[in-house]
């Protein structure tokens, strides 16, 4: 009944920055959606939000949790140019987002990911990718590591970075698919900080459309 206890707690409140979203049901789907959004005395559209609230949304964040598990913070012997995807958070925090392009660094936050920035090393390249939208900026590492002495001000209890030099900014987005498209294979946008296989290939074609820009 946590469902319907949460719908009742939640049930008038002031959602804001929310967006309209439609999503297409079976008959049978849709009348239990109105009986439960009957008995609460709700919508079906707050039965959905409330759906994707308690499950859908804790459901990516574990899965997210456990593909960042799965990755080693441990340097490449490499000693040649890696080439790393680093998400903006957007779907966290705008600010975050906001901050990463503004100031042109790549930055993670909390105790738990600042220390993935360490694995770029200087003159590594960075893909920075925004949720929904896909690689915005790109540029390369410079080594050095930086940690914010005030990152309560931006709401986290830590935050590393490093500025990119050569900071460019897309005129327009490389979606998620034109990506995979280019690279020939996939790769976990979700996670905080990715290696790229054959990113050269893919900081060849940014760097052929910036220049046709």
């Amino acid at each position: 009944m946590s469902l319907l206890n949460n719908l009742n707690k939640k049930f008038n409140s002031d959602i804001k920055n929310t967006v309209t979203l439609s999503v297409r049901v079976t008959n049978e789907e849709n009348a239990v959606l109105q009986e439960i959004a009957d008995v609460v005395g709700c919508t079906r559209q707050d039965v959905i939000y409330q759906l994707i609230s308690d499950y859908a949304i804790p459901e990516w964040r574990n899965m997210k949790m456990e593909s960042e598990n799965e990755l080693t913070d441990i340097a490449d012997e490499n000693s040649g140019v890696s080439y790393f995807l680093l998400n903006t958070n957007k779907t966290n925090s705008t600010v975050d987002h906001n901050i990463i392009l503004e100031q042109g660094i790549a930055a993670t936050f909390e105790d738990d990911y600042i220390g993935k920035i360490n694995r770029i090393k200087k003159g590594d390249v960075v893909f920075l990718y925004e949720s929904g939208s896909g690689i915005v900026a790109y540029g390369f590492g410079s080594g050095q590591n930086i940690d914010e002495p005030n990152p309560e001000k931006i709401n986290h209890s830590s935050m590393r970075y490093q500025v990119l030099s050569d900071f460019s900014l897309l005129e327009k987005p490389l979606s998620a698919r034109d990506v995979k498209r280019v690279l020939e294979n996939d790769i976990p946008f979700a996670q905080t900080l990715s290696r790229v296989k054959n990113g050269e290939v893919l900081y060849n074609y940014l760097k052929n459309k910036t220049n046709l820009a």
